[in-house]
């Protein structure tokens, strides 16, 4: 069976885990859209769970890379969960979340940029409670292992 990830840093983890389920962000400018939590069908990793960092001289910003997330985020870390968990796709995403066109399409074209595919992605509405996950997993020398803080 596939698992849909929610691609995560370790420091992030520690939070989640604590907290028990994995709560919907919200939207960073849109004040309709509604928040979600992404997953990816991607099963390495989605650029796009990359940390948004200040660029040279700090008044741009950019996504961290692969390497400075690790560092900036005390490693890799994802959860798996079953794909009725987050039922709804990019197209779904799109109508039933409030996301204005303009910002889609920027989102789209950025994933695109990063080397990411919307249709990888999948989300839910609501949080997605620990007992819902059925796997947590850390990177360690680029090879996925189970974590066993969640259980």
């Amino acid at each position: 069976m596939s698992l849909l990830w929610h691609y995560t840093t370790v420091q992030k983890l520690d939070s989640i885990v604590h907290s028990g389920a994995i709560q919907p962000s919200a939207p960073p400018r849109e004040r309709d859209e509604k928040p979600v939590v992404w997953f990816s069908s991607r099963p390495d990793w989605d650029p796009t769970a990359n940390p948004v960092v200040a660029a040279a001289g700090g008044r741009t910003r950019r996504y961290a890379t692969l390497d400075e997330t690790i560092v900036v985020g005390g490693g890799l870390a994802r959860i798996g969960v079953a794909a009725e968990v987050a039922p709804h796709d990019w197209k779904a995403y799109k109508r039933l979340s409030g996301v204005s066109p303009r910002r889609a399409k920027a989102m789209y074209d950025r994933a695109l940029a990063l080397g990411s595919r919307p249709s990888s992605w999948f989300v839910s509405f609501a949080a997605v409670p620990r007992q819902q996950w059925q796997a947590v997993e850390v990177c360690v020398d680029g090879q996925w292992l189970a974590d066993s803080r969640w259980q």
